[in-house]
């Protein structure tokens, strides 16, 4: 599978970039998750969804993964 890094390093770029500037020194990251949906003719359905979670995250990725969710469904409004 080619990937074009550039993407990825303008996105986590942008992440760090929106993190730092709305978010006091005292904010701790407290998780991440890197999700992705690849396609291929390969992949049983035509797709696959892949994610990554920070190490020791495992446990707060659900809750996290949910709050996307509701924010993607609802266009970013969390109410």
């Amino acid at each position: 599978m080619a990937v074009d890094l550039s993407l990825f390093n303008n996105s986590v770029s942008t992440l760090l970039d929106h993190l730092t500037r709305h978010y006091g020194e005292d904010a701790k990251l407290e998780t991440y998750v890197i999700c992705a949906r690849v396609r291929s003719a390969t992949i049983p359905g035509g797709s696959g969804i892949n994610w990554i979670v920070n190490p020791g995250g495992e446990e707060l990725a659900g809750g996290l993964l949910r709050e996307v969710l509701k924010a993607v469904e609802g266009n970013g409004d969390l109410s």
